[in-house]
C-alpha cells in the first residue's frame, strides 16, 4: 500500500462528509424526540456498503447495532455508542453544534470526541486494513444507542444475542491524546449508581411569609447533602469503601507508580483552579480517583431560579446524585448502604429514583490486546500509550471484560481539552488522522500481518 499518510489525506474529505452527516442526526438519548433511529439505519447502510453482514437488534429499547465482516480466525471486536449528550445551553457554541465546523485545524460539534469521531475514524482504520489485506479477517462491531443515558437495555440485547458475538478482543469507545501529546486510555471504568432524590413536602409553593412556621425542602435537601462528604471529598458513609477487589488494587498501586502523573496538573490550568480538594499532590489525586469510589452531586433544584424575584417556599426540592463503584464492589449492595444511612440520619418520606445503575470493569494489563494497543501508538504518537488503571469516568465495559469474557483496549480521536459534554465539543483534525493510524496499526498487530 501507498504510504498510509498519503492515503489518508487524499481520502479525507469523503470521511469527512460522512463524519458530518452523522453529526446531523440529533440522537440525544436523553431526549423525548430525537433521530435515534434514523441514525441507526444510517449506520446499518454504511456496513452493508461496505460487505458486512448487519443486524439491529433491540430488546425494549434503543437500536444496537452489530455488523461483521470476514469468516476468518479470531475476531477483533469494536464497541461505539452513536447517541449523545444534549448541546444545551446553545448559546454558549461558537459553531452549530449539529454540523460539522472546521475551523483553524478543529473539528467542532456534539459528538466529534464522544463519540462519533472515534465511530468515523474507526471506519476509515478497517476501510483501509480491508483493501491492503482482504476480508478474510474477521472484524465485528457492536454500536448502541443509548451509553449517555447509562446502557440500561445494551446488557439486556447482547445477553439474548450473545451465541451471534465472536469478538475475541477489541477496542472499547475511546481514549485520548495527553497534554504531553501522548495517547492515553483506562484499563477500564468506574460503575454508575445515578440516582435523583425528591422530597415532595407541601401540595404547591406558597408565600414567603409563612417560612417561620412551614417545612422547607430546599433547606432539607441542603441537610442531606451536607451528611454525605466532608469538604476534603472523603465519603461520610463508610462502607462504601468496602469490597473493593484486591487484585485490582495491587493492580492499580503498582501501575501509579510509573503513571506519569504530573500532567494531572494540567488538569488545575484548564479548569482555572489552584489546588485539588483537600489539597492533594497530582500522584494523591491520581490514586484517589484509581482506587477509591467517588460521589457527586450532579444536580440540584428547588424554588424559583428565573430572571428577577419570586418570594416562596418551595414545595419541593430534588438533588441528582452519582456513584462510581470499583472492581469488585456491588452496584445493589452500594445503594442499600446509601439508602440505610440516610435512614440512619432521620431522612425518611424520600422518593429514590434510580436512573442508571451498572458495576465497574476493566481488561487485566497483561492481556495482549493491551500490549498490541500500546505498541501500536509508537510509531503514531512517538512513544507507547499511557496507559492507566482506570478512568474516572463510567462506561458498560463490564458487559465484554465480565460477562463475555472480551478484553478490550482504547484509541481516540479526541484530547484532554476537547470538552466531551460542554459546549464546543472540538478535536483537532491531526488527532483525527493519528487515530486511524493508530486503529490500522492495532489490527496489524492483532491479525499478525506484515
Amino acid at each position: 500500500m501507498k504510504k498510509l499518510d498519503s492515503i489518508i489525506d487524499e481520502r479525507l474529505n469523503n470521511y469527512l462528509k460522512l463524519f458530518d452527516n452523522l453529526l446531523r442526526l440529533k440522537t440525544v438519548a436523553a431526549a423525548p424526540v430525537n433521530e435515534i433511529e434514523e441514525a441507526a439505519q444510517y449506520l446499518k447502510n454504511i456496513f452493508e456498503e461496505r460487505g458486512y453482514s448487519v443486524d439491529i437488534w433491540a430488546v425494549d429499547g434503543n437500536p444496537v447495532i452489530h455488523a461483521r465482516i470476514g469468516d476468518g480466525g479470531k475476531t477483533f471486536v469494536i464497541y461505539n455508542h452513536y447517541d449523545v449528550q444534549p448541546a444545551e445551553p446553545f448559546e454558549l457554541w461558537d459553531y452549530p453544534p449539529f454540523q460539522l465546523s472546521i475551523v483553524n485545524n478543529h473539528l467542532y460539534g456534539r459528538g466529534v470526541a464522544d463519540n462519533k469521531g472515534n465511530i468515523v475514524a474507526r471506519i476509515m482504520a478497517t476501510d483501509l486494513f480491508i483493501e491492503e489485506y482482504g476480508d478474510n479477517y474477521s472484524i465485528e462491531w457492536i454500536i448502541e444507542g443509548e451509553e449517555e443515558i447509562g446502557s440500561p437495555t445494551l446488557d439486556k440485547v447482547l445477553s439474548q444475542y450473545r451465541n451471534e458475538i465472536y469478538g475475541d478482543a477489541g477496542l472499547w469507545e475511546t481514549g485520548y491524546v495527553r497534554p504531553d501529546n501522548r495517547l492515553g486510555f483506562p484499563l477500564g471504568y468506574k460503575g454508575m449508581i445515578y440516582i435523583e432524590i425528591k422530597l415532595k413536602r407541601l401540595k404547591t409553593d406558597v408565600h414567603s411569609g409563612y417560612a417561620p412556621i412551614i417545612p422547607n425542602p430546599a433547606l432539607e435537601i441542603v441537610e442531606l447533602i451536607s451528611k454525605l462528604k466532608r469538604s476534603d471529598g472523603e465519603i461520610l458513609f463508610k462502607d462504601i469503601y468496602r469490597d473493593i477487589d484486591e487484585e485490582y488494587l495491587e493492580t492499580a498501586k503498582e501501575m501509579a507508580e510509573e503513571f506519569p502523573y504530573e500532567s494531572m496538573g494540567d488538569l488545575l490550568n484548564l479548569l482555572g483552579i489552584d489546588s485539588f480538594v483537600g489539597g492533594l499532590t497530582p500522584k494523591e489525586a491520581f490514586l484517589k480517583i484509581v482506587t477509591e469510589p467517588s460521589l457527586n452531586i450532579a444536580g440540584l433544584y428547588s424554588g424559583y431560579t428565573g430572571e428577577g424575584s419570586k418570594t416562596i417556599v418551595p414545595s419541593e426540592a430534588g438533588v441528582k446524585i452519582d456513584i462510581r463503584p470499583l472492581p469488585g464492589q456491588n452496584p445493589n449492595k452500594i445503594l442499600k448502604i446509601f439508602t440505610d444511612y440516610l435512614t440512619e440520619n432521620g431522612f425518611k418520606d424520600i422518593d429514590i429514583e434510580i436512573h442508571s445503575m451498572y458495576p465497574s470493569g476493566y481488561t487485566k494489563p497483561n492481556e495482549p490486546i493491551i500490549k498490541y494497543a500500546m505498541r501500536a501508538a509508537k510509531d503514531v504518537y512517538g512513544s507507547e500509550a499511557v496507559v492507566s488503571p482506570l478512568s474516572g469516568g463510567s462506561g458498560p465495559i463490564y458487559i465484554f471484560t465480565d460477562k463475555l469474557r472480551i478484553p478490550l483496549a482504547g484509541s481516540g480521536v479526541g484530547y484532554y481539552a476537547s470538552r466531551a459534554h460542554a459546549p464546543n465539543e472540538n478535536i483537532r483534525l491531526e488527532d483525527f488522522k493519528r487515530g486511524v493510524k493508530h486503529v490500522y496499526n492495532l489490527l496489524k498487530l492483532y491479525f499478525q500481518v506484515d
